[in-house]
């Protein structure tokens, strides 16, 4: 469960792409995100990837959701 800061307009963004672009539909979508690694990653305030662009969430979330590690993204620049 996520318990930290979270910027709301990020994540709906981000539900917003994966909703366009991998074809779920939104409650499905929301509960993908949630359910990932990324999505506490980005929750966490001392990270500060909450600053990140929702695409670039968006191609994190997606590599993690295909191989279950976002790590295997060529956008991971080995911060996390």
């Amino acid at each position: 469960m996520i318990t930290t800061y979270i910027n709301i307009s990020l994540i709906r963004m981000v539900v917003r792409l994966i909703v366009e672009k991998d074809n779920l539909e939104e409650q499905e979508a929301i509960i993908a995100f949630y359910n990932s690694e990324i999505a506490e990653k980005i929750a966490d305030k001392d990270l500060g990837l909450y600053r990140l662009s929702p695409y670039l969430i968006y191609e994190l979330w997606n590599i993690e959701y295909q191989t279950g590690d976002f790590r295997k993204s060529p956008y991971y620049l080995g911060i996390l």
